[in-house]
C-alpha cells in the first residue's frame, strides 16, 4: 500500500494544504522544529485509524471551522482508494471512495488494513528518536526485557505494560507488607468490627421502651379516630339545623302541587308564538289585496300593445331574412378581405420562387408531388455524405497516428535491446547468487552440526566425571568395609572396580578426542566457503532484477508492435469500405436528380433545406387556390340574399326598391320597430306574471301562519284564542311552583349528598336538636382530656428512647463497616484483574516468542551486521539465565550492557526493521520514521539509509527529519515544510 496524495481541510496548524508523494523509494519530509512534521504524521495516522473525540478536539484548527481531510492510497492490486474523514460528519468515521464511484465505510477500511489497529501499527511500522532516548536510561535487566519486547512485537509496549502491572499489584497487596492498600484496609476493618460488637451489647434495654411507645401510639390513634367520628356526627347535626327552613318549604310546595287544579299540557312558548303569528298574518292580507289590483291593470296594457304587433304571416319571412343578415354582412366583408389576400398571396408566391433560384414555374407547382418519405430520404443521403467525408478525415488522422506509433515503438525496442546484457554475463550473475545462497545454507548447517558435537563432548566429559567420582566412592566404601569387618576379599573387589572405572574413562577419553576432531572439522570459522561478499550478492540480485524488468518491457513492446500491425490491416479494410460507400452515394444522388430535375444545380447538403422551402411553396399555392374558391362561394351567397329581400318587399309593399343598396337598412329599421313593440308587450306581461306570482306566494304564506295557529289551539286543547290565553295563565303558575321545588331539592342535595328524603318523615321541633347537640359536646370534651394524657406519657417514653439512641453511633458504625467491606472487595477485584492480566500477558509473550522470535532474530542479524559494518555477525536471544548476547566476527561475545550506547541503538533499530519486514508480509503498510537518526554519525546514518532504500523497494518509507544532512543523504523525493 502506498500513499500518493494528501489533502488537509484543517488539522492543527495545517489548513487547506495538499501534499503529493511520488513513486520515489524514500520520501523525506524536511522541516525545522515546530514546522508541522509531527502534525502531518498524526494526520496520516488519523486518516488510517481515526481518533477519539478529545484528541480530535486537540487538533481542531484555530483559523478554520472544518477539521479533517482526505488521503489517496494505492493498494497492492493497483486500486486507487480515497479515504476521507471530517470531524463534523459521522463523528470522524472514514468514508472510502473507490474507482467505480462506490462508497465504503470504516469496517471496510479495517478489512483493507487486515484488522491492524493504531497501537499495533505504531509498534511495528513507526518509531522515533523518543524511543531511542528512552532505552538510554535503562538498567541491564530492563534493557534486555525491552529489546525482547521489540523483537517480539516491534515496540516496547509489552515491557511497559508488564512493568506497570507489577507496580500496581505491589501497590495493592503484599503478604508481609503494611503500606499496600489492601493490607491497610484489612487492619482498619478489623478495628472497626471490634468497636461495632461493643456497641451492640448496650442495645438490650432499648426494646422495652420501644414496645411501650408502640402501645401508646396505637391508643393515641384510636382516641383520635373516636374524636374524628364525634366531629363528623356534630357536623351532620349542625347541617340539619341549618337546613330545617328549606326542608319545611319543600314539603309545603309538594303538598300544593299534589292538591291544586292544574293544566298538565301546554305548547312550549305558546303565548309568544300565538302573538307572533297574529302580527305576521295581518300585513300579508293587506298586501295581497294590492297585488290583485295590479294584476288587472297590467292585463289591460298587454291587450293594448298586442294590437300594434306585425301579423305572423309577415313576421316569419322577415325573421328568416334578418337571421341571415349577419351572415350576408360577414360574406360582403369576407369578399373584400379575400380580394386583398389573393393579391398578396400571388405576389408572395412569385417572390418565393425567385428567391429559391430554382428552375421551377407556377404551372409545375400544380404537378409537383413531394411524398412524406422524400424528406427522410434526402436527409439520409446528406447524412451519409457528411458521415463518409468525416470518416475519410478520420482515416487520414489514424494513418498519421499509426505511422508515429510505429516509429516510436521501433525506437523503444532498439533502445531496450541495447540495455540487455549478454547471456554469459547474466549466467555469471546467477551463479554468483546461487553460490552465496549455498554458502549461507552450508554455513548454517555446519554451525548446527558443530553445536551438536560440542554438546555431545560436554555430555561425555560430564559422564567421565560421574564415573570417576562413583568409582572412587565405591572403592573407598569397599576398602573401609574390609578393614572394619576384616573381609579382605572386598579389597580385591575394590581394585576390580577401580580397574573397570579406569578402562571406561579411557574409552570415553578416546570418544571425546574423536568428537573434538569432528567438531573442528565442522567449525564454521575453519570451513572455507565460496568467496562472495554480501555486497556482491545484492549487486548481482539488483542487476538481475533490472534485466528482468527490461525483458518484461521488451515483451510488452512486442505485443504493442503486433497490435500496431493489426491496426494497419484494419485501416486498409476501412479505406476500401469508404470507397464502396462513396459509389453507392453517387448512385442514390443520380436517382433523385432523374425524378426531380431541378436538383441538378443544388448541392446534396442543401436538399433537406430545399424540401422545406418546396413544402412552403406548395402550401402557399394550395392556400391561393382555396381563397379563390372561397371568393366565388361568398359572392354567390350575397347575390341570392338580395333576390330574397326583393321578393319580400314585393309581397308586403314596405320597402323602397328604387335603391337596392338601402334594402338591408330598411329591413333593419322595420325589425327594430317591431322589436320595440314586442319588448313593451313582454315587459307588461312580465309585470303581470310577477304580480300574479307574488299574490300566490302571499296566499301560501297566509295559509302557513293560519295552520300554525290551528296547531297551537289543538295542542292547548281549546277551540278559540280566548280559552288559549286562560290555559296559558294556569300553566305558568304551576311551572313556577315546579321550578321552586326543583331549586329547593338541588340545595338540599348539596347539603345532604347521601339523600334528604328520610328527614321529611321525622321533622322535629328545634328544641330536640339543641339538646342532642349539647350531649355530643360533653362526649367530645372527655375524649380530648384522655388524648392529652396519652400525649404526655408518649413524650416521656420518647425522651427516654432518645437518650438511649444518643448520637446514633451504632447505625453509623454499622454503615461505616459495610462501606469498608465494599471498599475492600473493590480493591480485591482490582488486584485479581491485574493478576489475571499479567498471567495472560506472560502467556501471550511466550506464544509470540515461540512463533516469531526466530524469524525476527534471523532478519535482525542481517540488518545489525550491515549497520555495524560486519563487526557483529550474530545475535542470541535472551534465555532464563541470561539476556541478549551479540557475537563479533572474531567470535567474541558481549552482553547487551557491555555494548556502547550507539551499538545498542543499532541493535534496537535492527530489531525494529526485522519485525517490520516479517509483519509486512501480512500488512504491507507505509513505514514512518520520525527523527530517529539524529544521534547517529555520518557513516552509521548512511548505513541506515541504505537499509531504508532496500526496504523501500517493497514498502513505502516516509522519513520525517529536521536535519539537512539527512535530507541530502537520502537523495530521494523531498517535501520541505
Amino acid at each position: 500500500m502506498r500513499i500518493t496524495d494528501i489533502t488537509i481541510y484543517g488539522f492543527g496548524q495545517w489548513v487547506d494544504q495538499q501534499f503529493t508523494f511520488s513513486s520515489s523509494e524514500i520520501t523525506t519530509i524536511y522541516g525545522k522544529n515546530e514546522s508541522g512534521k509531527s502534525t502531518l504524521q498524526q494526520f496520516i495516522l488519523f486518516m488510517l485509524f481515526g481518533m477519539p473525540p478529545k484528541q480530535r478536539k486537540f487538533y481542531q484548527p484555530k483559523n478554520s471551522s472544518k477539521m479533517g481531510g482526505r488521503m489517496i492510497i494505492m493498494t497492492p492490486d493497483h486500486e486507487r482508494i480515497i479515504i476521507e474523514r471530517i470531524d463534523d460528519e459521522s463523528r470522524g468515521k472514514a468514508s472510502c471512495i473507490l474507482e467505480d464511484g462506490s462508497v465504503k465505510d470504516e469496517q471496510w477500511l479495517s478489512k483493507i488494513l487486515n484488522g491492524i489497529g493504531l497501537d499495533t501499527y505504531q509498534s511495528i511500522f513507526s518509531f522515533s528518536d523518543t524511543d531511542l532516548a528512552h532505552i538510554r536510561t535503562m538498567q541491564e535487566e530492563e534493557l534486555n526485557e525491552i529489546l525482547l519486547s521489540i523483537g517480539l512485537t516491534g515496540s516496547s509496549i509489552i515491557y511497559d505494560v508488564e512493568k506497570r502491572l507489577d507496580q500496581e499489584i505491589g501497590n495493592l497487596y503484599k503478604p508481609s507488607g503494611r503500606k499496600p492498600e489492601i493490607n491497610e484496609q484489612l487492619t482498619s476493618l478489623q478495628q472497626q468490627s471490634k468497636h461495632l460488637d461493643e456497641l451492640k451489647k448496650n442495645e438490650g434495654t432499648y426494646h422495652n421502651k420501644v414496645e411501650k411507645k408502640h402501645y401508646l401510639q396505637e391508643r393515641y390513634q384510636s382516641v383520635q379516630e373516636e374524636i374524628v367520628k364525634l366531629h363528623q356526627e356534630r357536623r351532620k347535626l349542625d347541617t340539619l339545623i341549618q337546613a330545617l327552613p328549606l326542608l319545611r318549604e319543600a314539603k309545603r310546595i309538594e303538598n300544593q302541587l299534589n292538591n291544586s287544579n292544574h293544566v298538565d299540557a301546554f305548547p312550549e312558548h305558546g303565548v309568544e308564538r300565538m302573538d307572533q303569528y297574529r302580527k305576521l298574518i295581518l300585513p300579508l292580507r293587506s298586501e295581497r289585496s294590492t297585488r290583485k289590483n295590479n294584476i288587472e291593470k297590467y292585463h289591460e296594457k298587454m291587450l293594448e300593445v298586442n294590437e300594434r304587433l306585425l301579423p305572423n304571416s309577415t313576421q316569419e319571412p322577415l325573421y328568416e331574412l334578418l337571421n341571415e343578415l349577419s351572415e350576408v354582412q360577414f360574406a360582403i366583408e369576407e369578399k373584400k378581405r379575400l380580394v386583398k389576400l389573393i393579391s398578396k398571396q400571388k405576389a408572395r408566391l412569385d417572390e418565393e420562387i425567385q428567391q429559391l433560384h430554382v428552375n421551377l414555374s407556377k404551372s409545375e407547382l400544380d404537378q409537383l408531388a413531394l411524398p412524406f418519405y422524400i424528406e427522410k430520404q434526402w436527409g439520409k443521403i446528406r447524412a451519409n455524405a457528411e458521415q463518409l467525408y468525416y470518416k475519410k478525415q478520420q482515416l487520414e488522422q489514424q494513418k498519421s497516428q499509426l505511422n508515429e506509433e510505429k516509429e516510436f515503438l521501433n525506437g523503444q525496442y532498439k533502445q531496450l535491446k541495447n540495455q540487455l546484457l549478454h547471456d554469459a554475463h547474466v549466467d555469471e550473475l546467477r551463479q554468483r547468487i546461487d553460490a552465496y545462497q549455498t554458502s549461507q545454507v552450508l554455513q548454517a548447517e555446519n554451525q548446527k552440526v558443530h553445536q551438536e558435537w560440542q554438546k555431545t563432548r560436554l555430555q561425555k566429559k560430564n559422564l567421565n566425571k560421574r564415573i570417576l567420582y562413583s568409582t572412587i566412592v565405591i572403592a573407598s566404601l569397599l576398602m573401609v568395609t574390609s578393614f572394619v569387618f576384616t573381609e579382605f576379599w572386598l579389597i580385591i573387589v575394590s581394585i576390580i572396580v577401580i580397574g573397570f572405572g579406569l578402562s571406561i574413562l579411557r574409552i570415553n577419553k578416546q570418544t571425546i578426542d574423536m568428537i573434538q576432531g569432528m567438531s573442528d572439522i565442522n567449525d564454521p570459522s575453519v570451513v572455507a566457503f565460496v568467496d562472495v561478499t554480501i555486497e556482491e550478492y545484492y549487486e548481482a540480485r539488483n542487476i538481475l532484477e533490472e534485466q528482468e524488468a527490461i525483458q518484461s518491457e521488451i515483451e510488452q513492446l512486442n505485443k504493442k508492435i503486433q497490435d500496431n500491425e493489426l491496426a494497419w490491416i484494419e485501416w486498409k479494410r476501412k479505406q476500401t469500405n469508404i470507397y464502396e460507400r462513396f459509389e453507392q452515394l453517387d448512385q442514390q444522388k443520380q436517382e433523385q436528380v432523374t425524378q426531380y430535375p431541378f436538383l441538378v444545380s443544388i448541392e446534396v447538403d442543401y436538399w433537406p433545406d430545399l424540401y422545406h422551402h418546396l413544402q412552403r411553396l406548395l402550401q402557399l399555392y394550395e392556400q391561393l387556390k382555396e381563397n379563390e374558391q372561397l371568393y366565388l362561394q361568398e359572392s354567390t351567397k350575397v347575390d341570392n340574399y338580395i333576390k330574397q329581400c326583393e321578393q319580400w318587399a314585393i309581397n308586403n309593399n314596405q320597402l323602397d326598391l328604387n335603391d337596392p343598396e338601402s334594402v338591408l337598412v330598411q329591413l333593419q329599421a322595420i325589425n327594430e320597430q317591431h322589436n320595440r313593440t314586442l319588448q313593451d308587450y313582454q315587459h307588461y306581461r312580465a309585470l303581470w306574471q310577477e304580480e300574479k306570482n307574488l299574490e300566490q306566494q302571499l296566499q301560501k304564506s297566509i295559509l302557513i301562519y293560519q295552520e300554525s295557529i290551528d296547531k297551537l289551539l289543538i295542542q292547548a286543547n281549546v277551540t278559540d284564542e280566548e280559552s288559549f290565553y286562560q290555559n296559558a295563565a294556569l300553566y305558568k303558575e304551576r311551572t313556577s311552583l315546579k321550578e321552586r321545588n326543583k331549586e329547593l331539592q338541588n340545595q338540599l342535595i348539596n347539603i345532604f349528598p347521601d339523600g334528604f328524603e328520610s328527614y321529611f318523615e321525622r321533622l322535629e321541633l328545634n328544641e330536640y336538636y339543641v339538646e342532642k347537640q349539647e350531649e355530643q359536646n360533653a362526649s367530645l370534651k372527655k375524649l380530648e382530656v384522655e388524648l392529652e394524657d396519652i400525649r404526655n406519657n408518649l413524650a416521656e417514653v420518647q425522651a427516654a428512647i432518645n437518650s438511649l439512641e444518643g448520637s446514633n453511633e451504632l447505625s453509623k458504625k454499622t454503615h461505616q463497616v459495610e462501606l469498608e467491606k465494599e471498599k475492600l472487595n473493590a480493591l480485591f477485584r482490582q488486584w485479581a484483574i491485574r493478576k489475571v492480566a499479567k498471567s495472560y500477558l506472560v502467556e501471550a509473550k511466550k506464544n509470540y516468542r515461540d512463533q516469531y522470535l526466530t524469524s525476527v532474530i534471523q532478519e535482525a542479524i542481517v540488518y545489525f551486521s550491515d549497520l555495524t559494518d560486519k563487526r557483529y555477525v550474530k545475535i542470541y536471544p535472551p534465555t532464563k539465565n541470561q539476556g541478549f548476547i551479540v557475537e563479533t566476527r572474531e567470535q567474541r561475545r558481549f552482553h547487551v550492557n557491555e555494548l556502547s550506547q550507539g551499538t545498542i541503538d543499532q541493535l534496537y533499530i535492527s530489531l525494529r526493521f526485522a519485525i517490520s519486514k516479517i509483519m509486512s508480509q501480512q500488512y504491507l503498510l507505509p513505514f514512518l520514521i520520525d527523527d530517529a537518526l539524529v544521534h547517529f554519525d555520518t557513516k552509521r546514518m548512511e548505513r541506515v539509509i541504505n537499509i531504508l532504500r532496500r526496504t523501500a523497494k517493497n514498502q513505502q518509507v516516509i522519513l520525517f527529519t529536521c536535519k539537512e544532512e539527512i535530507m541530502q543523504l537520502v537523495e530521494g523525493e523531498v517535501l520541505q515544510l
